[in-house]
């Protein structure tokens, strides 16, 4: 008797326990603040820049040798800075905007995915300053919120 009341509460603990791991279909509701966002975003991008700045090196180094031209820079930052920035993108998105900040969160990340665009269309674009930037955009956004790591420079 005393062993299948035990069963039965197991079962009944276990019931509740799926029943909630079902909850809220799997997303956290935890949500970064805007410190533990920059950090982490910041960290990301550095690491990441660092990486970049290696293999555009590299690539360069292979394909150009002392003969670097603007068509074999554009074919690396094609090659090299796209890719990187395509990961920062997911990385970020990932971490989730801080709460209340979804809004400019959500536009400067719709920056960043033009600046992928306008690169892989006009890869010149990646090479340039100012506004003609494929990334001056969310360059400016990511600047102006606290991402000062994203940028090389």
């Amino acid at each position: 008797m005393q062993l299948a009341r035990k069963s039965a509460a197991w079962a009944a603990t276990a019931a509740l326990l799926l029943a909630l791991a079902g909850c809220g279909g799997g997303e956290s509701t935890i949500s970064l603040t805007k410190a533990q966002f920059l950090k982490e975003g910041n960290a990301i991008c550095a690491k990441d820049n660092a990486e970049m700045t290696a293999r555009m090196s590299a690539y360069l180094n292979r394909h150009a040798g002392r003969s670097r031209s603007e068509a074999i820079e554009e074919q690396a930052a094609v090659a090299v800075m796209l890719p990187t920035r395509e990961k920062e993108l997911h990385s970020l998105r990932t971490l989730g905007a801080p709460s209340g900040q979804e809004h400019y969160v959500d536009k400067m990340l719709a920056a960043w995915e033009e600046g992928i665009e306008k690169g892989e269309a006009d890869p010149r674009s990646l090479l340039l300053a100012g506004p003609p930037y494929a990334f001056y955009k969310s360059y400016a956004m990511g600047n102006h919120y606290g991402l000062d790591k994203c940028w090389l420079g």
